[in-house]
């Protein structure tokens, strides 16, 4: 028995190595966590002076491309609704969500974390300028449907301000808590679904990036976005009942 001990706390102690390993390498994973129930974000841009005193009409332009091939994809994200404030909710209601979106491919992949698109103007407003956006948005559905319904939230990022972006490595992930509103789409098929008795039971999370060229003068705005090709993966969706006010 005495010969066996120090094989005996040799063992413990490389368990206990291993386990607290793993727990650090565990906690490690959250790569950032960003709460946007607590700020107001900076969105507003600025605009170039008219250089006429004749005032004329602002208009504005938005281009987007979806993904079109998903074979070139550049990696994978898996997209978790972790927590809603409340399992019932109103048309109109402002739910608080949290989300967990996690680097489930083996490619690292950069995701824009600033609430503050205002920050990554230039100083000359007229300059042309690019960034990545991050949509997130809070999906509802029934039995057979599915919709895009419960409001969602943006970040930026721009390789001129390198801490609006981070790397997520393979099993790395960040937490985002944001607040929605609920809102009937306006496709009246879903709206004739909830009607019919197909009620809201589910919610879960979907996420887009896009790289976005935006130019802005006096009297235009224009911006031009392309979605990356990005493999999502989702999580498992949450209980929930939404219905008219009574």
């Amino acid at each position: 028995m005495e010969d066996d001990l120090p094989d005996m706390l040799v063992r413990t102690a490389a368990a206990l190595l291993f386990v607290t390993g793993l727990c650090a390498n565990t906690a490690a994973q959250e790569i950032a966590s960003i709460d946007l129930t607590q700020i107001t974000p900076r969105t507003d841009l600025r605009r170039p002076a008219a250089t006429s005193v004749t005032s004329t009409p602002v208009s504005g332009t938005n281009e987007n491309h979806a993904c079109t091939d998903i074979d070139q994809s550049v990696g994978a994200l898996r997209t978790t609704l972790a927590a809603l404030d409340r399992t019932q909710y109103q048309f109109g209601s402002e739910p608080v969500f949290e989300v967990r979106i996690e680097n489930a491919g083996t490619q690292a992949l950069q995701i824009p974390i600033s609430p503050n698109l205002a920050d990554l103007q230039p100083p000359d407003p007229s300059q042309k300028f690019e960034f990545s956006q991050l949509s997130v948005a809070l999906w509802m559905g029934g039995k057979r449907w599915n919709a895009n319904m419960g409001g969602g939230v943006f970040l930026y990022g721009a390789d001129s301000h390198p801490e609006t972006l981070v790397t997520l490595h393979t099993g790395e992930w960040l937490r985002i808590i944001g607040k929605g509103k609920i809102e009937l789409p306006l496709d009246s098929g879903v709206t004739d679904f909830i009607r019919a008795g197909d009620a809201i039971n589910h919610a879960n999370a979907q996420i887009s990036v896009k790289t976005v060229t935006m130019h802005i003068t006096a009297a235009t705005a224009v911006s031009v976005g392309q979605e990356l090709c990005i493999t999502k993966l989702q999580g498992p969706t949450v209980p929930v009942e939404a219905s008219d006010a009574k």
